[in-house]
């Protein structure tokens, strides 16, 4: 325990974060388990199924809750680490304490353990404690961070498994020592689980350290098998339920939310049901309805890019702005409240010039550089919400630290 607060700022840090967010949990917290994943939960303990879509009949299926006697469709329109772990602490917990609230209470725990991960990340990058204190403080109450982890979102195990991946990353980097690398694999795997679309920024990692900066195939070889068999269980149960390798099967779903004559930055899923409800397009419900569907909202989604190319290249560049800075025209409640908005554009600035600078330079840095634009790149291509915002923020911080560096050669040495 005292190693492990050898910083009394950490600890004093810690114990701030752990109270802000119990507090913003008692006001702000998730009351309820609902959407998608209260859908998933119920209809798996009907009937063992993990699926969202109900048969009625024989070309009509419906995003409902399941009722006796009626059949649950498998899904793959979630990634499935979040639906463990929902489902565990309700197993767990639900016959003597109310489980989300417990959820919300390891997802408070989650991003205490990030807070300190990241601390470790910064001392590994900067010797200077001033300036990693100021920037862990930054991340540990940056607002958006404080209200993710007490909703009822993948957001704090997704961040909590970024940064373990970084770190152990870096620390392989560093030493070279086997064990990191299998960590840092281990962490990969769970991120692809948690988030089906990992696997690019993974192969980016991959791709950077293991050819680009040292050749490394030994290195390679082993964190694929690893990652792989961390994988490999949903991979193989989707294969049985869809003939096909996939962890997660909602790209045209998340490609026409985005891309959709109603130009949403932050996505209109309205226009889907309004115009392309499954009780409307009658595609034959059986185990590859999930998969057919979701064909079709892609194809429609690339029609309307063929269309009309100009304005939604136009429009995802203004995506793209949104990710990095501000959507100018949101509808999300207190998206323009003081407390959020101004860490969002102080950080969003930082972010980007430094990402920026920090093209240049071979090694840890150009990677986050490099993560940091593929990450806008890629989700722009869809839509952006507010939360995406929590994502960025450990990459910010990080590029931030050279840009510190930057200044100080530039204007001090």
């Amino acid at each position: 325990m005292k190693k492990i607060f050898e910083s009394k700022e950490l600890f004093i840090l810690l114990l701030i974060s752990f109270f802000v967010r119990i507090l913003t949990a008692y006001f702000y917290g998730e009351g309820a388990l609902i959407n998608e994943w209260g859908t998933l939960i119920h209809n798996f303990e009907k009937t063992g199924t993990i699926g969202i879509f109900v048969r009625l009949d024989e070309f009509t299926a419906i995003d409902k809750l399941v009722e006796n006697g009626e059949k649950v469709l498998p899904s793959a329109f979630m990634p499935p680490l979040y639906f463990y772990f929902i489902y565990t602490i309700k197993f767990i917990f639900n016959n003597f304490l109310n489980f989300i609230h417990v959820i919300i209470f390891f997802q408070i725990i989650l991003s205490l353990v990030s807070i300190y991960f990241f601390y470790k990340i910064l001392n590994f990058l900067e010797n200077n404690k001033n300036i990693n204190l100021i920037i862990l403080t930054i991340f540990a109450l940056f607002p958006l961070y404080i209200y993710s982890a007490v909703q009822i979102s993948s957001i704090s195990l997704q961040i909590y498994l970024l940064i373990g991946f970084f770190y152990f990353l870096f620390k392989f980097y560093k030493t070279n020592k086997r064990k990191h690398l299998i960590i840092f694999s281990l962490f990969a795997g769970l991120l692809i689980l948690i988030r089906g679309e990992f696997y690019l920024f993974y192969f980016l990692t991959l791709v950077y350290f293991f050819l680009f900066v040292e050749k490394n195939l030994k290195g390679l070889l082993i964190s694929l098998i690893i990652s792989l068999i961390i994988v490999s269980p949903y991979l193989y149960r989707n294969y049985l339920n869809f003939d096909t390798f996939t962890i997660t099967k909602s790209l045209g779903f998340n490609l026409l939310k985005g891309n959709n004559p109603t130009y949403t930055i932050e996505g209109n899923s309205d226009f889907i049901l309004d115009n392309f409800s499954s009780t409307n397009i009658k595609l034959k419900t059986d185990k590859n309805y999930e998969i057919n569907l979701d064909n079709f909202y892609k194809k429609k989604a690339i029609d309307y890019i063929k269309n009309d190319p100009i304005n939604y290249i136009n429009f995802y560049f203004k995506k793209v702005f949104s990710y990095i800075f501000l959507d100018l025209n949101s509808s999300y409640d207190n998206y323009y409240n003081l407390l959020h908005l101004i860490p969002k554009i102080f950080i969003s600035i930082i972010g980007f010039v430094s990402a920026i600078i920090c093209l240049r330079k071979k090694g840890i840095f150009q990677y986050l550089s490099l993560y940091y634009f593929a990450n806008i790149f890629l989700f722009s291509v869809f839509f952006i919400l507010p939360r995406y915002s929590v994502i960025l923020l450990p990459i910010n911080l990080l590029l931030s630290v050279e840009l510190i560096n930057f200044l100080r050669r530039k204007f001090i040495n």
